[in-house]
């Protein structure tokens, strides 16, 4: 089972549960830059994958897993800690495809999501790369990156409130990008955004680990999105001037 940390509470039972979804090999401490800055007040929740942070590893042989793998975790893992109402999910690189798949398995569990440059699947951004592992070491699992394509393209993803954040563009960690792939991610999170519904912002001043780079950009896009589902409506509305104040810029879908 996977090690889950829950940082807030909503007393009032106003707002929608936070469910944050990291990065390959990433643990749940990853989101506490983001989480500081939150201000709507919901439960927020982070969690280790099993093998990464405080989570033990999964038992051998441990065989490489699908995002529909992982999305079936989740799904338990809320299950243990009583999350019973629908979550708006937060996902950050493969985290957004977990939560596409988890989408698709479970829509009535998704009150609203968050794709943070969210991957592209069976896009590997460095010559010899042809696989993935989540976490390091023995305890590591391997992606099955060819059977987790087909989940994320068969995942039909409801209609919620939705938003997609995006690096800046020629912006990664190092070393940069191919301006190829580069063009091929920041095309897929506009595609993403008009397949889903979802506003698209584009961080002024971010790589691809925006929740570290720009974390209260990542919290805003969070609050506007539980804000909606706390309102009923149906997709977020989002105020250009406050989006720039946040560090980042409304773009087309």
């Amino acid at each position: 089972m996977a090690t889950a940390l829950i940082s807030a509470e909503d007393l009032e039972g106003r707002n929608p549960p936070v469910v944050l979804v990291s990065s390959l090999g990433d643990p749940a401490t990853y989101w506490k830059h983001v989480i500081s800055q939150l201000s709507q007040g919901s439960r927020v929740i982070s969690y280790d994958r099993p093998g990464i942070g405080a989570s033990p590893p999964r038992p051998a042989p441990n065989p490489p897993l699908t995002y529909g793998r992982f999305a079936a975790e989740l799904a338990a893992l809320l299950d243990h800690l009583g999350v019973t109402t629908p979550a708006v999910l937060v996902g950050h690189s493969v985290g957004s495809l977990i939560i596409r798949v988890f989408a698709g398995a479970y829509p009535g569990r998704v009150a609203g999501m968050v794709h943070v440059d969210g991957s592209v699947p069976q896009l590997f951004l460095w010559p010899g790369a042809d696989s993935a592992r989540d976490g390091e070491g023995p305890g590591a699992t391997e992606v099955d990156a060819a059977r987790g394509e087909q989940e994320v393209t068969a995942a039909s993803l409801p209609r919620v409130p939705s938003i997609v954040v995006a690096r800046t563009p020629g912006r990664w960690y190092e070393p940069p990008p191919d301006p190829a792939i580069d063009g091929i991610w920041q095309r897929a999170q506009a595609d993403l955004a008009r397949q889903s519904g979802a506003a698209l912002i584009v961080a002024r001043d971010a790589g691809h680990r925006i929740p570290e780079d720009a974390p209260g950009l990542v919290a805003f896009a969070v609050d506007q999105v539980v804000a909606a589902v706390r309102d009923h409506d149906e997709t977020v509305a989002l105020d250009p001037a406050r989006v720039t104040q946040a560090g980042g810029d409304v773009a087309a879908r």
